[in-house]
C-alpha cells in the first residue's frame, strides 16, 4: 500500500504536465512583440495548425484577440 501512493502521485504529477505542455499559447502569450495583434509569424510559433488567412476574418495581416479566440476554440473542438 505505501508503494501505491507515490506510485498515484508520480502519474498524476505526469498526466499533469502533459496537460500543461500541450495547452495552446494564451493570446497575450502569442503576441510576442506586444503590439495587441498576433501576426502569421506569431500564429505560426504557436503550432496552432490552422490556416491563418481564414481566422483573419478582416483581412488585416493580424488576428485580434477575437479572432485568436476562435481559433482556439476551433483547435479545442
Amino acid at each position: 500500500m505505501k508503494l501505491l501512493k507515490p506510485t498515484l502521485l508520480a502519474a498524476v504529477v505526469l498526466a499533469s504536465s502533459a496537460a500543461l505542455a500541450a495547452e495552446k499559447p494564451k493570446f497575450d502569450a502569442a503576441d510576442a512583440n506586444g503590439d495587441g495583434m498576433v501576426d502569421a509569424a506569431e500564429f505560426k510559433a504557436t503550432g496552432i495548425e490552422k490556416d491563418f488567412g481564414s481566422l483573419d476574418a478582416d483581412g488585416n495581416g493580424s488576428l485580434n484577440s477575437d479572432e485568436y479566440a476562435a481559433a482556439l476554440e476551433e483547435d479545442c473542438a
